[in-house]
């Protein structure tokens, strides 16, 4: 009896966690689009489940502002709008560039081989497939670099909100072929970084998000989407 009520917490926990990567890549790359309802019964025959994995993958996804719950309805999935977009680049910009600066008096020649490789990586356009890659391999450079910063705190903040600003890398990929363009900015920035030019890789960083910020809000504008102010 004892060994049977210890692992049910655990098989819930694990079936959780399946729940929640599964929902969060499903709404990071728009299969579950902005301002969509989610009801609980639905989301457990969706992903083979109980009601109870969902309402805590919802939670989390909550926290993470991925979604919002409904009183007596479950949940919808949370619009994006201008003014979040500019929150988050904003914020993103003053994390990189911290750790950035850690990052490039800390960082080994083995540290900078592993970022060159992450950097040369594309994506295919109208691949949404490749979008979903090309996004984890893009995450995975720039948490490896936050990383090198030797800033732990710094490195989760900046975890959840790359995660939290997939969906707008997505939509924005799939309205203009920024490919080469985007890995070009990779590289440049690694390059800068193995020559030890530390204030040349912060201008670089700079231009970079700055640059996704402008590609995304004007993709999105030509595209006609319609993104509310706040």
């Amino acid at each position: 009896m004892k060994r049977g009520v210890a692992s049910e917490p655990a098989q819930r926990q694990t079936v959780a966690e399946i729940v929640y990567q599964a929902l969060r890549r499903d709404i990071i790359t728009l299969r579950h689009r902005p301002g969509a309802a989610l009801a609980e019964q639905e989301l457990a025959d969706l992903y083979g489940s109980s009601r109870v994995p969902v309402r805590e993958a919802c939670r989390r996804l909550q926290q993470e502002g991925l979604v919002r719950g409904i009183p007596y309805k479950g949940y919808s999935v949370n619009q994006i709008s201008l003014k979040d977009i500019q929150d988050c680049f904003d914020l993103r910009l003053a994390l990189e560039l911290h750790a950035l600066g850690g990052a490039s008096q800390r960082a080994s020649k083995e540290d900078l081989d592993r970022l060159a490789a992450l950097a040369a990586t594309e994506y295919t356009f109208h691949d949404w497939t490749s979008y979903a890659d090309f996004l984890e391999r893009n995450e995975d450079l720039h948490l490896q670099l936050a990383l090198l910063s030797g800033n732990q705190r710094l490195v989760t903040a900046l975890n959840d909100l790359i995660g939290t600003m997939q969906r707008f890398f997505l939509l924005g990929l799939d309205l203009g072929d920024f490919a080469s363009e985007m890995r070009g900015e990779h590289e440049e920035l690694v390059a800068l970084l193995q020559r030890g030019d530390g204030t040349g890789a912060a201008v670089c960083l700079r231009h970079q998000i700055e640059a996704s910020r402008e590609r995304i809000i004007r993709a999105l504008i030509h595209d006609g989407h319609d993104i509310p102010l706040e």
